[in-house]
């Protein structure tokens, strides 16, 4: 595993020297920020501001009330990257963010409800964009979230018909990349 890591650290390191300097504005890429979303896209409305949109789906097969059901989840994710500064070949930003995600009792909850709970996530991310070569490019970043979680009434007391508030950071690290192809 370390030998592993310095691998990857060293190729970070050395890659970025084979790019260039890029003007973003106008362009699309296809990639994610969030791993709950996986499916996304950027566009750079002008050469500081970005708009992100991300999906994710997941269709899982369970057994509830002795039979075999399937239970269906989903997030999107939405942010504003800002660059706040600038270089060669990497921008550093700030993403405040928002993400709405419907999940499954069966498969998020307690396991035994055919209801959903609904959590909804505020963000603030200070990150770093690393391209290498025209078209692709690797983020990472670190920050605060609100999480919002709704808690079905059917849950029954004490939680149930509440909203559970938590205050947390989180981090992106070697194993949370995001990634982006720029098509024009």
């Amino acid at each position: 595993m370390k030998k592993l890591t310095a691998f990857i650290v060293a190729v970070l390191l050395a890659l970025p020297a084979l790019s260039s300097a890029k003007n973003l504005a106008g362009k699309l890429s296809l990639g994610y920020f969030s791993g709950d979303a996986p499916v996304g896209f950027r566009y750079w409305a002008t050469p500081k501001i970005g708009l992100d949109l991300g999906l994710g789906i997941e269709a899982k097969d369970v057994y509830f009330d002795g039979a075999k059901t399937s239970a269906t989840s989903f997030w999107v994710d939405f942010g504003v990257p800002y660059i706040i500064w600038d270089r060669d070949r990497a921008n550093f930003f700030i993403r405040p963010g928002a993400m709405i995600a419907v999940l499954d009792d069966r498969v998020y909850g307690t396991g035994n409800l055919d209801e959903t709970w609904t959590k909804l996530t505020f963000s603030l991310t200070p990150g770093a964009e690393v391209f290498f070569g025209d078209h692709f490019s690797l983020s990472a970043g670190h920050g605060i979230a609100i999480d919002m979680l709704s808690v079905p009434d059917a849950v029954g007391a004490p939680r149930g018909g509440e909203t559970e508030t938590t205050i947390r950071s989180f981090d992106g690290s070697v194993s949370y990349f995001g990634f982006h192809y720029y098509f024009f």
